[in-house]
């Protein structure tokens, strides 16, 4: 028995189990069926599997082996049973948006974009976290500038206010000062309508923000007249 025990250790020493990191997510059909009318465990139960997704035999993948795909299919599932909860939108920017192939995060993107989309007064949060994966990893300030937009349109009373200025930041960044002054000066006047409450420290910094950008453009010899009569 030990001859044989030895022999077939020699044979099968290589032979690895096969798994996927991340398996196909279940069809509504089945999470409707295996929910058995409890969504929120259920939500629970796959949401745990898919944070420990990859940690296999006593190791861990490497999160550019995932297949960002069937991320994205999981994090709409999961969304289905819960779309209330923080956890996901957590855990695909804090932690999947992380991977070392930068091009995946575009799903994550994606998701959170969809995800905050659908209550962006409640969801401003990740559509900011969208803004800074799209302009810190992707690279696409574009499509950062886009969300951006997104984000600013929300009227919650928590929402800070640079959550409204975060289109300028990106405009001044991608070297266009004109549409940034524009977008600040159309919230100061906003404030000074009554249209807008702005405490004192915000007001002076977007003040700053327009002194600071002005004199950059006359730096560059720029009339900052021009900007009124380009926008």
């Amino acid at each position: 028995m030990f001859s044989l025990q030895i022999c077939f250790w020699y044979k099968t020493e290589k032979v690895k189990a096969k798994f996927d990191i991340v398996p196909p997510p279940p069809s509504k059909y089945l999470v409707s069926a295996a929910s058995l009318g409890d969504k929120e465990f259920l939500f629970r139960v796959l949401g745990t599997r898919l944070q420990n997704s990859g940690d296999v035999f006593a190791g861990f993948s490497a999160l550019k082996n995932y297949d960002y795909v069937r991320l994205y299919q999981w994090f709409k599932t999961l969304d289905t049973l819960n779309s209330k909860s923080n956890f996901i939108p957590a855990l695909a920017s804090y932690y999947y948006s992380q991977t070392q192939k930068t091009q995946d995060t575009k799903y994550v993107i994606d998701y959170l974009d969809e995800h905050a989309t659908k209550d962006i007064d409640n969801k401003w949060w990740w559509l900011f976290q969208a803004v800074f994966i799209a302009k810190s990893s992707l690279g696409d300030i574009d499509r950062a500038l886009d969300l951006a937009y997104k984000m600013s349109k929300n009227n919650s009373k928590n929402a800070p206010l640079w959550t409204k200025e975060m289109p300028a930041f990106l405009h001044a960044e991608m070297g266009n000062s004109c549409m940034a002054f524009k977008i600040i000066e159309k919230l100061i006047k906003e404030s000074e309508n009554g249209e807008r409450v702005i405490d004192a420290e915000e007001m002076n910094f977007m003040r700053h923000f327009i002194k600071y950008r002005l004199s950059e453009l006359q730096k560059q010899k720029f009339d900052p007249k021009k900007c009124h009569n380009n926008l």
